[in-house]
């Protein structure tokens, strides 16, 4: 999925200092399609396949301690599926900052294109505006919902196995890392 990332963000670079150079012309439909896949859609679709994993493995482990009692799971697979974050609460999250953008950008939009007289412009804009509204209504209860998931994985956790405090540590952090610069090395 890093690669696709990678990859999409290099076209739209590339096809944007293309046309822009005049080197080869690149409809700008094009180019705002691969600005669209390299900035939200892969990151999307990389976080909700990482968060997919994540719950797999999370049934997986639930489902074994009931069978398999007081067997405490590998640490990996505890740091890869059993965080005191929900798998779910990166992807709301994800949602509510694109859908708070996207609301953001469009409403100052709108009334430029409604005072111009374009009408089809305005349709589309108002569309879009009450999309990503509606996204970002659906993500506030989603991630109020992730959280206390997180907090009955963790309580059941903690019940299941003893772990370590240095493991207990490490599982508090983030899915998608502190955003501080810190690592879990240190």
């Amino acid at each position: 999925m890093n690669a696709g990332c990678v990859l999409s963000a290099g076209a739209a670079v590339t096809s944007v200092v293309a046309d822009a150079v005049a080197w080869i012309p690149v409809p700008r439909a094009v180019q705002a399609g691969l600005v669209l896949l390299a900035l939200f859609v892969m990151p999307v679709a990389g976080v909700g396949v990482r968060a997919v994993w994540v719950l797999r493995g999370r049934a997986e482990l639930f489902a074994a301690a009931e069978t398999r009692h007081r067997e405490r799971p590998a640490d990996r697979q505890l740091i890869g599926h059993l965080r005191d974050e929900h798998p779910l609460t990166p992807l709301w999250w994800m949602v509510a900052v694109l859908g708070g953008l996207t609301a953001l950008c469009l409403g100052f939009a709108l009334p430029f294109a409604l005072a111009r007289g374009a009408v089809l412009d305005g349709v589309l804009l108002g569309a879009g505006l009450a999309v990503s509204l509606l996204a970002l209504a659906a993500a506030v209860p989603g991630i109020r919902h992730a959280d206390r998931q997180g907090e009955e994985d963790r309580r059941r956790r903690t019940r299941l196995w003893p772990v370590p405090t240095a493991l207990e540590r490490r599982l508090a952090e983030p899915l998608l890392g502190s955003g501080d610069g810190a690592h879990l090395g240190t």
